[in-house]
């Protein structure tokens, strides 16, 4: 949304403001505009915490050689999913971020265990250069299972870095300067626009740090048309840029399991639009 001087930087569109109030949410939308994040208490999230945590260690394996194993594309997996992305509380501030129609975008659980692997410090907004708009493109929650500590693994986050519509420097990704843990108790959700700067530290603590990743952008965020129907004989004649025009070089939008092409396809659309320099 936009943060013009010469508007209330908290202001919440009119016919979004009944649902905002009665849901008690206008502690979280100064959260969200000052430090670029909120933690939601839901009641129905904060009874569906169990459930959720048993169905993602059900859905995700727990791969002896990873640190965090993750599986993507998890919704039709457990009907306890699409209970999760539907609270209250938390369609409400993904309206509030991204508008109305939003789209759900992508969901994964992951299981952190001890050891030194963190995630590295980076906006959600992978796929548009710098500077970003004033108003948000999209927005991530965090299905908190497990309590959120720095010791259990919890989310960083470089509150206010929202303001800077950029993507971090590597010399902040080096030294994380001013960087915080979200700290959340079992049943809450963490969200946060994409903007904000954000990783998590390593779990220093037994067990695991069960997590329901759920992303969520604008509508306007996708083609208006489709053209998968099209076979590769129809490009053989073509000019060479039409497969990249209709994403076929495309990671978004598919359905990946992460193996070896899918990490290629990730690869080639950050490179399509930071540069072929570009490494993510």
């Amino acid at each position: 949304m936009s943060l013009d001087v010469d508007r209330d930087p908290y202001a919440v569109p009119d016919d979004l403001a009944a649902r905002i109030d009665a849901l008690d949410l206008r502690q979280n939308i100064v959260d969200l505009v000052d430090q670029g994040y909120t933690v939601i208490r839901d009641p129905k999230a904060i009874a569906l915490a169990d459930e959720v945590r048993e169905a993602i260690i059900r859905c995700v394996p727990a791969a002896p050689e990873a640190k965090a194993p993750t599986r993507f594309t998890l919704l039709d997996q457990d009907p306890v999913f699409a209970e999760a992305i539907t609270t209250p509380k938390l369609l409400a501030l993904v309206e509030y971020l991204l508008g109305r129609g939003a789209l759900f975008s992508q969901l994964s659980g992951s299981r952190r265990r001890p050891g030194p692997q963190s995630l590295g410090l980076h906006a959600d907004n992978s796929w548009f250069p710098a500077p970003f708009p004033d108003w948000e493109i999209m927005a991530t929650g965090c299905f908190v299972t497990d309590e959120f500590t720095e010791e259990s693994g919890a989310t960083l986050v470089i509150p206010g870095t929202h303001k800077l519509k950029d993507h971090p420097p590597k010399e902040r990704r080096e030294s994380l300067e001013g960087a915080v843990p979200i700290v959340a108790p079992k049943g809450s959700i963490c969200l946060w626009n994409g903007s904000v700067w954000h990783g998590n530290y390593p779990r220093r603590l037994p067990g695991e740090r069960v997590v329901l990743h759920m992303t969520y952008t604008r509508v306007g965020m996708q083609p208006i048309e489709t053209y998968d129907h099209l076979d590769e004989t129809w490009f053989a004649d073509k000019d060479p840029a039409l497969p990249t025009l209709l994403g076929r070089h495309n990671f978004l939008g598919r359905r990946h399991g992460w193996k070896q092409n899918d990490r290629e396809l990730l690869k080639e659309t950050y490179q399509q639009v930071h540069g072929p320099g570009f490494r993510a």
